[in-house]
């Protein structure tokens, strides 16, 4: 099954016209935030690339034997490297995989096409193996890089793929999409907002509890200076909540009040439907406490998000602990 967004066609359109001259590079590298479908992109070329009767539109075909063992994940010239768990990293030993596969001949005749995903988890070593690849790319051979932090791999890997930059979409067509999926929400551009303007990641949280439990949380940050909660006991309501989610929408609160201290009351702010209560509070904080909480929170969510096995509660007291000593003494 091919996946094709509305929001992918003018990048499908620059990939698709390399493919149709045969200047298609040996490593493309699909980047931007999480949310945007750039996996999905990734394996709607890897289908053209091993298609034996593509269509003339630039789709596979979907019904010749190649495809149909791409379908049935047993195609012999694709390669699918992830990491074994969410969270953990791609190790050498997926990457030496990567290296046999490269050094076989076609089964088919096309290509051989290796798809890594996300490549911002390959550990140290697993990365310089793969940099070897690309310095002495096989013929005929085609690398697909997804990552969501492409600052978070080596330069020299990426100054070996070609970016497939997913970060300058047009918003009024992923805006359009999300409304058809979500026909009458009241709430489409705050969604955008609230998922740095990826659709799907914008979708999934109008579809959960999540909105909900923002609201909580910000609840919760208003009355932690007013000490009408107990941080330990708020850190234990975060504690339920989905940890590097608690951790970016602090941080989105945060960079709002600092924008209405910079900037003024009529500063554009992230937490659109929030702006009555974020007014309210900025006049109240300190500007170098806004900072200092700022720094503590980007350095939760690397933790958070990165490989180590964090535990979230004590960064939740910590932070939970601060908020509370953020207002303004008089």
């Amino acid at each position: 099954m091919i996946t094709a967004f509305p929001w992918h066609e003018p990048l499908w359109h620059t990939i698709h016209t390399a493919y149709q001259k045969d200047r298609l590079p040996h490593a493309l590298l699909f980047c931007g935030v999480q949310g945007m479908g750039k996996t999905a992109l990734a394996q709607r070329l890897a289908a053209l690339l091993l298609c034996e009767t593509p269509l003339a539109d630039g789709n596979p075909c979907q019904q010749c034997k190649a495809c149909q063992l791409r379908q049935a994940n047993n195609h012999p010239d694709f390669l699918e490297i992830a990491p074994a768990e969410a969270g953990k990293q791609i190790l050498i030993d997926q990457i030496r995989q990567l290296i046999q596969f490269c050094a076989l001949t076609s089964h088919h005749g096309r290509y051989q096409v290796a798809l890594i995903h996300p490549a911002e988890a390959m550990n140290h070593n697993a990365a310089n193996s793969l940099l070897k690849i690309l310095e002495e790319p096989p013929a005929k051979t085609v690398l697909l890089l997804v990552s969501h932090q492409p600052s978070a791999l080596m330069a020299t890997i990426r100054s070996r793929c070609q970016r497939v930059d997913f970060s300058k979409v047009n918003p009024a067509v992923t805006q359009q999409w999300l409304s058809q999926q979500l026909p009458n929400h009241p709430a489409i551009p705050l969604l955008l907002n609230l998922s740095a303007q990826a659709p799907l990641t914008a979708l999934a949280l109008a579809q959960g509890d999540a909105l909900n439990q923002r609201q909580q949380l910000l609840d919760s940050l208003i009355k932690l200076p007013t000490g009408q909660e107990e941080p330990i006991k708020v850190a234990e309501l975060w504690g339920q909540m989905e940890a590097i989610q608690v951790i970016h929408w602090m941080l989105s609160w945060t960079m709002d009040l600092i924008r209405l201290q910079l900037a003024g009351q009529q500063s554009p702010v992230t937490n659109i439907d929030k702006r009555n209560a974020l007014q309210g509070l900025a006049p109240t904080v300190p500007l170098p406490r806004l900072f200092e909480l700022l720094e503590m929170e980007k350095e939760a969510y690397q933790l958070i998000k990165g490989t180590s096995n964090v535990k979230p509660q004590g960064l939740f007291e910590s932070l939970a602990i601060t908020w509370g000593r953020v207002r303004r003494k008089e």
